[in-house]
């Protein structure tokens, strides 16, 4: 069982869900809606005890699922009462440290070979807080088995818990290694070690495409997913990437390991090309065909980076009107060479 936490209308819904076998798919199902607040399913005897509604565990058990009553009360630690938090101690989730223990390392290569590329990152970065990732694919960190017989869903809820440890100084250069941006700049040495020395303009444009391309991605999204519209999960690394500029750089080796424990984007950089018109990017950033040729790269950006700011989802603005900005803005890029 994981605890999810889903937008509702710009209000937070937290579900209980469980991750499942269908063929050769892992997908997730809802056990049971907390709502949005799960402190209320909470009860306090007194003293240093609590224990959960008896209503949760019974309908999830209605349902012929198993309950471990220990595993569920674990759900809940985050909501509990503060006092509680500093005397009761969450169980330490080594379950998938135990399982896989012993294991050699071409064993544990051959186990985590499924494991997409993009979780791999997310949590190397985390986990040290490093923009140099070369090893990533010949180290087999058993950090990463965390990952192992969960469903896209489960890994996402997972993830941005961990997400939650990060400062904002860290968010943009979190982004700019989790999407491998220092790859589009080859022969720069600023890629790897201050990519806030790199053509920001530049930058922003293979953002756009990487993200283009995880979105295309089924192995990342899954088959069921409309490849015409941004997956759930990938709209905070926009705002993430947009909204923050790059900090001090992430100390290596910061472990500070994890704490307790939409829509609309036509992808594709030839997509992004043939969906628009120059006339109808620039309608788009509100601009005239005029006013476009005589901006060049730098104020071209700056004017999408404002519409973008106004109007991303974070800050109640409409989603498909965002997305459009992104691909129109993506397509006037094209047309700049300076």
């Amino acid at each position: 069982m994981y605890l999810s936490r889903e937008e509702t209308g710009g209000s937070p819904r937290y579900l209980i869900k469980e991750t499942f076998k269908e063929g050769k798919q892992l997908k997730s199902h809802v056990l049971f809606d907390l709502g949005p607040d799960p402190s209320e399913f909470i009860v306090y005897p007194g003293g240093n005890s609590f224990y959960i509604d008896a209503e949760v565990e019974l309908s999830i058990t209605d349902n012929g699922i198993e309950v471990d009553t220990f595993e569920l009360e674990d759900l809940f630690f985050p909501f509990l009462d503060a006092r509680l938090k500093r005397t009761i101690r969450p169980s330490t989730g080594s379950d998938y440290k135990d399982r896989y223990r012993g294991l050699s390392k071409s064993s544990l290569m051959e186990l985590q070979s499924g494991i997409h590329i993009f979780d791999r990152r997310r949590l190397h970065f985390i986990r040290f807080g490093s923009i140099r990732q070369d090893d990533i694919d010949a180290v087999p960190y058993r950090y990463f088995n965390r990952l192992l017989e969960k469903s896209r869903d489960e890994i996402e809820c997972l993830i941005m818990e961990a997400e939650s440890s990060l400062g904002m100084s860290e968010l943009k250069h979190y982004v700019y290694t989790i999407f491998n941006l220092q790859r589009f700049f080859p022969n720069n040495h600023f890629a790897g070690t201050a990519p806030q020395m790199l053509d920001q303009e530049l930058l922003d444009s293979h953002f756009i495409e990487a993200l283009c391309s995880l979105n295309r991605d089924t192995t990342y999204t899954g088959e069921d997913h409309c490849h015409k519209t941004l997956h759930p999960r990938l709209p905070r690394y926009v705002i993430m990437y947009f909204d923050y500029e790059f900090g001090r750089e992430p100390h290596t080796g910061r472990f500070n390991g994890f704490r307790h424990s939409d829509r609309g984007f036509k992808p594709s950089p030839a997509a992004g090309a043939k969906g628009f018109s120059i006339p109808g990017a620039c309608r788009i950033l509100n601009l005239s065909v005029e006013e476009y040729n005589n901006l060049n790269r730098k104020g071209l950006t700056r004017r999408f980076r404002r519409l973008a700011h106004e109007h991303h989802p974070d800050k109640g603005g409409n989603h498909d009107r965002f997305i459009d900005l992104c691909r129109a803005y993506e397509r006037l890029l094209k047309g700049k060479t300076e």
